[in-house]
């Protein structure tokens, strides 16, 4: 087995001294916020129940055009519960944890 000498090995920069900017405004403007994903996921869940509260009137009135498209829906309404309440979940929880940290 060869090793490799440790003298041979190149040397690593500093971080400042490397060609990365140092105004990291640019990348914080191109990341979204927690509150942005939240809010979006808010209007992705209120779209959805608006939709499936349609189907749920047009099927109860008898006019079922597209049946698979009330049970797409339908789906789509499941999966933005499931996620918001998995993100708001998580989001006290990780509160909770930076809570508990001593400093």
């Amino acid at each position: 087995m060869y090793l490799v000498p440790l003298s041979s090995l190149p040397t690593v920069q500093r971080l400042e001294s490397s060609d990365m900017p140092k105004n990291s405004s640019a990348n914080t403007t191109t990341q979204s916020s927690f509150a942005s994903m939240m809010q979006e996921a808010m209007a992705s869940l209120e779209q959805s129940q608006r939709l499936s509260a349609e189907d749920a009137y047009n099927l109860a009135m008898g006019d079922v055009s597209s049946l698979h498209s009330m049970m797409i829906n339908s789906a789509m309404e499941t999966a933005a519960v499931e996620t918001v309440v998995q993100i708001t979940s998580r989001a006290v929880s990780a509160y909770k944890e930076i809570m508990q940290m001593q400093i």
